[in-house]
């Protein structure tokens, strides 16, 4: 296939643009970056254009629309950052209906979800945690009125917290890998029982390209490991991929009951066939083997 990825010059469009070039596909990718990560610049099968706008043969030319261009849930995302996400989405997917490129699969996320009636399944009417989450929701109701009314396939992927090294540092997981690395104490606040749900880089682009594989099918899928982990867990993991076993302390000024999320992944699985191939430990035996190789 030939795949039109907006946003490829990002954490994830650089991981996806790498996984499916090995599957055989052709990239065409646009971002506002000067070049792409250099892992994939020279890239056979991929063509980058720093650009915003899409030529009408590049979209006539393939056969799948990878939407990842957005605005990213910072701290400072604002009411302007809602609508510039809302924005971009209309613009792109209207530009693939004109050309006749009907296949469009869309990042969104677990931010559209809210409340303790979990795990969130996806016909699920809920508030969005934050303006960011509200964009995403707005985005996917767009792409699935644009399905109906022009017999197009959009398929919307809401991604648990994605774990890779591509992420902003500063977060947890990265912060969690800095320490384990560099033999620093891991400090998990109150009990750790707080429970997220996560999914690996590598089985993001594995959903992406399933996706995209179901030229017929329209909806929205939850892409998740089987099962959430706990703060604990998550610290235990890096701890062992990484040497520094043992290396754990808690602090119980400052406990984090109740911020939980879990997601049903079931949809994804009978619908699209997946399944994410990752669990929490061999991510992190991955992510410190590929840390390991590469210097």
């Amino acid at each position: 296939m030939r795949f039109l990825i907006i946003g490829a010059a990002g954490f994830i469009g650089t991981e996806l643009t790498a996984y499916l070039v090995k599957k055989g596909n052709e990239i065409i990718g646009y971002d506002l970056l000067d070049e792409p990560n250099k892992s994939v610049a020279e890239i056979d099968g991929f063509t980058y254009k720093k650009s915003s706008v899409v030529a009408a043969d590049d979209y006539r030319n393939c056969d799948c629309l990878i939407l990842l261009a957005a605005k990213r849930p910072y701290k400072d995302f604002s009411f302007a950052d809602y609508q510039n996400n809302v924005n971009i989405f209309e613009r792109y997917i209207c530009e693939a209906v004109e050309n006749g490129l009907k296949n469009i699969v869309f990042a969104s996320s677990k931010a559209v979800y809210s409340g303790d009636n979990m795990p969130w399944r996806e016909d699920d009417r809920s508030i969005p945690s934050s303006l960011y989450g509200a964009s995403k929701l707005a985005a996917e109701e767009i792409g699935l009125y644009y399905s109906l009314s022009n017999k197009m396939s959009f398929k919307s992927l809401r991604f648990a917290q994605i774990i890779g090294m591509g992420e902003r540092k500063g977060y947890l997981i990265n912060t969690l890998i800095d320490n384990a690395i560099d033999k620093n104490t891991q400090v998990v606040f109150g009990s750790g029982e707080q429970k997220r749900h996560y999914v690996y880089v590598k089985d993001v682009c594995r959903a992406f390209y399933a996706a995209a594989m179901y030229t017929e099918k329209s909806g929205v899928y939850n892409i998740g490991m089987e099962k959430p982990a706990t703060n604990l867990e998550l610290a235990l993991c890096v701890n062992k991929a990484f040497g520094n076993e043992g290396n754990l302390e808690h602090d119980y000024s400052k406990d984090m009951i109740g911020i939980n999320d879990e997601m049903s992944v079931d949809k994804a699985k009978s619908e699209l066939g997946f399944a994410a191939e990752y669990d929490l430990e061999s991510t992190f035996k991955d992510l410190a083997e590929s840390i390991k190789n590469n210097g």
